[in-house]
């Protein structure tokens, strides 16, 4: 059973290992993000995906299977305002 989180700042999603499923952006205004496989809220750690552009009312990151990482899932925002749900185990 996957998990989800909405956000709309630079946030640690969760601690530990787990899966990604995907990301979906809502708000009405655009930015970016940045995945990274971090436990301590830090973006020095390995990223899961590099810098991309989201727009409201997008789907990315689309992993049925899901994709696993191993220190957590943090997840920086760039921009505007942007608010996001993350679909993870």
């Amino acid at each position: 059973m996957a998990n989800y989180t909405q956000a709309a700042a630079t946030t640690q999603i969760k601690v530990g290992a787990g899966k990604l499923y995907g990301i979906f952006v809502s708000a009405s205004s655009s930015g970016t993000l940045t995945i990274y496989d971090s436990g301590a809220s830090s973006d020095s750690d390995p990223k899961i995906s590099n810098v991309f552009t989201v727009t409201a009312g997008s789907q990315y990151l689309s992993f049925p299977a899901g994709l696993f990482f191993n220190k957590g899932l943090y997840v920086v925002l760039g921009g505007s305002s942007a608010a996001f749900t993350v679909v993870y185990d």
